[in-house]
């Protein structure tokens, strides 16, 4: 029998090849079909590129560019004569190409890193024409900048650009695992300190700690916190106030010294499309002028998780007995994720918005992990381990990457809509939306639905699939007849809202999901196997 290690790298392994974390090489027989073409195009993903018997030096910028930005492949062998109008041309000595390829990716006086492996290459044939396809995977946050002859590139739409002050900025910054613990000079932590939320956060120590935190001296629980530390590159015992410490606890003013971008927002809308706010939390305005990170958390969390109004209680076993609460608790740990992993040198705001249907949760700054990983909660990679380890002293995080798997756990078990990831790779940029309704609510807001109608997006969101006969025998005649329930039921399919499956008295019927629904699922059931082993 298998162990519980061989079964679980298995189950990884299939997981990988199940989400398409592997960019696809180009199917041309399947996917093209001829010498000349138009899609697929040149994108933020793909670049096409002549190479007849020798490897073009500009692949170089954009294999620093894809790895730098959200990885991507090339294509040697086509050409571009018009504007996104492409041929076929071929390669004609594709051992060369190769051969050069691989010298170059390993002379660092080309590109820094390698980047490229033997299974990234790939020698495919159509209509008698060489091509080789080049998949360039995005690089881990501690090797980059990627540079291509000291030079740093960055993708942007279909092109390659010289990456701004800024983004360099950022790669460099992102390359060091501790990135604000760094110490900070001429900051007097007793006059910048913000006094009301260093004794809240010290009785909030002491009932989670079970420590005498109440008698220390303010100095004494800064050191003790990590929030001073010893500058260990100087023989003084001076001890300084870190990064994270300032963003946390210190007046905003102080924070502006070091931060100049620095701003925390939260706006709360009646309605969905609403550009006109009905509450609003920003840092440094009249009604906060000391805000930092800790007393934003204080004052937004009750905002957010006392705007949930419990009203999709459905009928009979149809219930939602753990939406509020699941609720809660996906808003908190996307407001700490938020808040923790946020690039406090970026160019935007955090921002979050609060809608009847949903949150959305924006921070500079893109995401250590992927997607699947921070939902599946299979690692962690902190941006700010200063801060997060204060919100986990007083129990508020916690260390093991757990934030993700709540918030799809919340969205499978009341059957809401999935939450949305979305990583503005080149811009370095994530937004987190949380959906606080399901899919029949949203259909409802979007088109008009009669009784009947609701009853079945309802029971399909219960059911993964269903017979007409069972359902038409659990409605208990509550419907009409056998006819008008299964005329409703067309006119959701024809509507693209349910899809049917199979023949005559074998048919299902399900809803229909789009390719980031069936992902989410494909999550969601991956990590309920790794949690039953």
């Amino acid at each position: 029998m298998a162990s519980n290690v061989d079964i679980t790298a298995s189950l990884s392994f299939f997981f990988l090849l199940l989400i398409g974390v592997f960019m696809d090489f180009i199917n041309f027989v399947k996917d093209v079909g001829a010498l000349e073409f138009t899609i697929p195009k040149e994108d933020l993903h793909l670049e096409f590129k002549t190479a007849s018997w020798k490897l073009p030096q500009n692949i170089w910028e954009t294999v620093s560019s894809f790895s730098n930005t959200d990885g991507g492949l090339i294509v040697l062998g086509v050409d571009e004569p018009q504007s996104h109008h492409y041929k076929i041309v071929g390669v004609d000595q594709p051992d060369d190409v190769i051969k050069e390829l691989f010298n170059s990716n390993n002379n660092p006086t080309v590109i820094n890193k390698p980047v490229i492996q033997d299974s990234d290459v790939k020698v495919a044939k159509f209509d008698g024409k060489t091509l080789i396809q080049i998949r360039i995977l995005p690089a881990q946050f501690s090797d980059k900048p990627i540079t291509y002859k000291d030079k740093t590139y960055m993708r942007s739409d279909d092109g390659d650009r010289l990456a701004t002050h800024d983004q360099l900025k950022y790669l460099y910054a992102e390359s060091q695992d501790q990135v604000d613990t760094r110490l900070l000079e001429n900051f007097d932590w007793d006059s910048d300190l913000n006094l009301e939320d260093i004794n809240d956060y010290r009785k909030k120590l002491e009932k989670v700690e079970d420590a005498d935190s109440i008698s220390k001296s303010d100095y004494e629980l800064l050191t003790d916190i990590g929030v001073l530390r010893r500058d260990r590159r100087s023989s003084s015992k001076e001890r300084k106030l870190t990064e994270g410490g300032l963003l946390f606890l210190v007046k905003f003013m102080s924070i502006m010294d070091r931060f100049p971008r620095f701003q925390l927002d939260y706006t709360r809308y009646a309605k969905d499309g609403d550009t006109d706010w009905v509450d609003r939390v920003s840092a440094g305005d009249m009604n906060y002028p000391e805000m930092n990170i800790y007393s934003f958390y204080n004052i937004v969390l009750p905002k957010i998780t006392s705007n949930i109004n419990d009203k999709y209680i459905q009928d009979e076993d149809l219930t939602r007995g753990s939406y509020v609460a699941d609720l809660r608790s996906a808003a908190k740990e996307a407001l700490v994720n938020c808040l923790m992993h946020a690039y406090y040198d970026g160019t935007i705001a955090i921002q979050i918005e609060d809608r009847p249907s949903y949150w959305e949760f924006t921070n500079p700054g893109d995401m250590r992990v992927s997607r699947e990983s921070f939902l599946r909660g299979q690692k962690s990679e902190v941006r700010n381990s200063e801060i997060a380890t204060l919100f986990r002293r007083i129990g508020i995080s916690e260390k093991r990457a757990s934030g993700g798997p709540r918030i799809l756990r919340a969205a499978s078990r009341n059957h809401l809509m999935e939450p949305e990831i979305e990583i503005d790779a080149t811009n370095k940029i994530t937004k987190i939306r949380i959906w606080k309704i399901d899919i029949r609510t949203k259909i409802d807001d979007e088109m008009v639905l009669d009784p009947t109608e609701k009853f079945i997006i309802d029971y399909a969101i219960q059911k993964s699939e269903f017979s007409f006969s069972q359902m038409f025998k659990d409605m208990n005649d509550k419907f009409g007849s056998n006819s008008t329930v299964r005329k409703r039921l067309n006119h959701l399919i024809d509507e693209k809202i349910l899809i049917s499956e199979g023949n005559g008295k074998s048919t299902v019927y399900k809803l229909e999901k789009t390719s980031e629904q069936e992902q989410v699922d494909k999550i969601m059931r991956l990590k309920n196997m790794e949690e039953k082993l």
